[in-house]
């Protein structure tokens, strides 16, 4: 009798770039292993980058930042100090350069804002999940996981540049530029350093950290169980929060 030959398993197709930036935010963790099995960076940093341009060249062209510049000299005692020995014309183009400036810094960040800032958070992700958690994956790995979990950030982005383009000019704020933390409903007069933390209890900014850890522990399941990759990113968040606290406290 003729063997009749047993069937050959198809591969399964791949999901395409599109399907992997929607699958972030409805299947994240079906998206994240096949993002782990097959990376590719290039398409959530074209997303990121795009709505990041959008963002700061929104912002760079409606807001006050003559207004935004006076209030953030105000909240640095030193610098306020030096401004308050001028008399008002001279006082009027420091405020001028400082807007100036300020501008400058969105166009810039337009322009290498995420790529840099994805930098230096796969470094940080990176070494925490080896050293800590014992992860057994590559730095590249290690960075489309961040750059795709970083997508709901994106969003907070579009949504902002809408905000800011139907909002008067006076009543933007370039950090918070939409009320989806804390600090959005704190006062223009609130020291920085008390800012900060309230800033990083961001809606956005804690979905993108739950992503973070749904995709490392994709990456490395045994090493790397939900709880445990959610803690190292956790931690991760909040070492930063100290650090740039700090920062503004001892500037203020």
């Amino acid at each position: 009798m003729a063997t009749v030959p047993s069937p050959v398993a198809e591969p399964q197709a791949g999901i395409s770039p599109f399907g992997r930036i929607i699958g972030v935010f409805f299947s994240p963790k079906a998206t994240f292993e096949g993002i782990v099995r097959k990376p590719s960076w290039i398409p959530p940093l074209i997303v990121l980058f795009l709505t990041g341009m959008l963002l700061n060249l929104t912002l760079a062209n409606h807001a006050n930042w003559t207004e935004v510049s006076r209030q953030q000299i105000d909240k640095n005692k030193w610098v306020a100090s030096q401004i308050d020995r001028l008399d008002d014309s001279k006082k009027a183009q420091a405020f001028e350069r400082a807007a100036a400036q300020a501008k400058i810094f969105r166009y810039v960040r337009a322009l290498i804002g995420w790529p840099l800032a994805l930098l230096v958070a796969s470094v940080l992700y990176f070494g925490a999940y080896r050293l800590i958690g014992g992860a057994r994956l590559s730095f590249g790995v290690a960075g489309v996981i961040v750059a795709f979990a970083n997508l709901p950030v994106a969003l907070k982005e579009i949504l902002g540049a809408l905000v800011t383009a139907l909002r008067d000019p006076n009543a933007i704020d370039p950090e918070n530029y939409i009320a989806s933390n804390p600090a959005a409903l704190m006062g223009p007069d609130t020291p920085t350093w008390q800012m900060i933390p309230l800033a990083f209890l961001d809606i956005f900014t804690i979905w993108a950290l739950v992503l973070v850890a749904v995709g490392f522990a994709a990456a490395d399941p045994k090493k790397l169980p939900f709880g445990k990759s959610l803690g190292i990113a956790i931690g991760v968040n909040l070492s930063l929060m100290a650090v740039f606290t700090m920062i503004a406290w001892v500037f203020s």
